[in-house]
């Protein structure tokens, strides 16, 4: 692989760059190795670098301070709270072999790595790829998009078109479970290219003949030396047509999109909220602020949702697919168990805070039987509880004990004992004409 040391040191030295610290330590250290430089000071802190320590610097990018104390393999990703950020960058390469964003190329082969390290790390709660790459080789992309999807299914896999993913780069960023891009991130571009170089006029002004000598009729097509055959280049368009094909499907059925909203798209590019319109990114963000917001959707998987109404509890998927892998059967029907209970345990206090409001309420007071039969309406909440009562007759009566009774036949937990059963015919005939008023069908 030819590179061109004397651009990049052009661009790199004297002038300034916008590189995270650590990061930068990295890239240094690979091109000073590249370019045969023994020795690297670091200007922030003044700490010298010989060639091994730049080596090593280069082979390992590791966050140390969030890494796990016993966890003693390299990481190959900054982790932060959980969230791996796996880079993107530069055009993508098939085999690259380098694992890490190199020379403004990146590998699947590289890509792929880092993710599977990724759900393997127990300390790694999800993965954020952050993308800023203009796409790549079709060779290696569809295997790779495949992995990333599955590996989806294991832990959250979120990308950041921070500022692009088009192409090979978008078909990545399909594979993720949400896609998230920046005011100015331009994303699309699903569809693929093919150039061919005809340098036969070329040589004939210099006076030069080239002669191909082969055994098979298409073993030289699409060579330089002469113009492209029409049946050679119809071949080559159906090729592309094909990947073209191949290219869409994945990013449709990734998305959730139509293969032919997909196509007709005709490979355009969009940025920003029109990413977000035509289906390529769910959502404009800051991109500094995108971590944060994985992190904080991370955070609220990690806690029981509650749907208040229908008092049931649903423990996401994410966790329990995170947890899956790391424990037995045995194991896991214990955290099942435990989980179940918990999640008991906090229904029974969400419907007993309730039942309990709307009994205690001021309105209440002299309607007792009524605000029993109100509180053992699951879906009847404490405001809406509050208008019927107030709108209703005083009765003198006290049935609080129905209603908390109602928990011990719903949750198994009883709250109070020596209640008394009250008919409350009466007060049926009130709630149903009250609830009729404000357009509820009693059941």
């Amino acid at each position: 692989m030819v590179r061109n040391l004397a651009h990049i040191a052009n661009l790199a030295f004297n002038r300034p760059v916008a590189l995270e610290p650590g990061y930068a330590r990295v890239f240094y250290s690979v091109l000073a190795g590249e370019m045969g430089i023994g020795r690297l000071i670091d200007g922030a802190t003044g700490e010298v670098f010989n060639a091994e320590d730049m080596a090593q610097s280069a082979a390992s990018y590791r966050d140390n301070k969030t890494a796990s104390v016993s966890d003693d393999r390299s990481r190959y990703y900054k982790l932060v709270d959980g969230v791996a950020i796996v880079p993107v960058s530069g055009t993508l390469a098939h085999k690259y072999g380098s694992i890490q964003p190199y020379s403004g190329m990146t590998g699947y082969d590289g890509i792929v790595a880092r993710v599977n390290f990724a759900m393997n790390d127990p300390d790694v709660r999800g993965v954020m790829l952050d993308f800023d790459s203009p796409g790549g080789q079709v060779a290696g992309l569809f295997d790779a998009v495949d992995i990333i999807a599955r590996c989806s299914k294991d832990k959250p896999i979120w990308s950041l078109g921070y500022d692009m993913h088009c192409s090979a780069a978008q078909a990545l960023s399909s594979a993720c479970s949400r896609r998230l891009i920046t005011q100015t991130g331009v994303a699309g571009s699903v569809g693929v290219v093919m150039a061919h170089t005809n340098i036969e006029q070329l040589l004939k002004k210099n006076g030069t003949e080239i002669t191909l000598i082969h055994s098979g009729a298409h073993k030289v097509d699409g060579n330089p030396y002469e113009a492209l055959p029409d049946d050679v280049k119809t071949r080559f368009q159906a090729d592309i047509d094909q990947a073209r094909q191949v290219f869409a499907q994945k990013v449709a059925n990734n998305i959730g999109m139509s293969l032919q909203a997909v196509l007709d798209t005709e490979a355009a590019t969009y940025t920003g909220q029109d990413a977000v319109d035509v289906g390529f990114a769910d959502e404009v963000v800051n991109g500094a602020d995108a971590v944060g917001l994985m992190i904080e959707h991370l955070n609220a998987q990690g806690k029981t949702l509650v749907n208040m109404g229908a008092t049931m509890t649903t423990v996401t998927k994410d966790k329990q697919q995170a947890a899956a892998p790391a424990a037995t059967t045995e194991q896991a029907t214990e955290l099942v168990t435990q989980q179940a209970a918990v999640d008991a345990t906090v229904v029974a206090n969400t419907e007993r805070g309730r039942v309990m409001g709307i009994l205690g309420c001021d309105e209440a007071k002299g309607r007792e039987a009524m605000a029993s039969k109100l509180a053992n309406m699951p879906t009847m909440s404490i405001d809406d509880a509050k208008g019927i009562l107030a709108a209703a007759p005083l009765v003198s009566s006290n049935v609080a004990g129905e209603a908390l009774a109602a928990l011990h036949e719903g949750h198994g937990q009883s709250l109070e004992t020596g209640t008394e059963n009250i008919n409350g015919s009466d007060e049926d005939k009130q709630v149903s004409a009250l609830l009729s008023s404000v357009g509820i069908t009693r059941k």
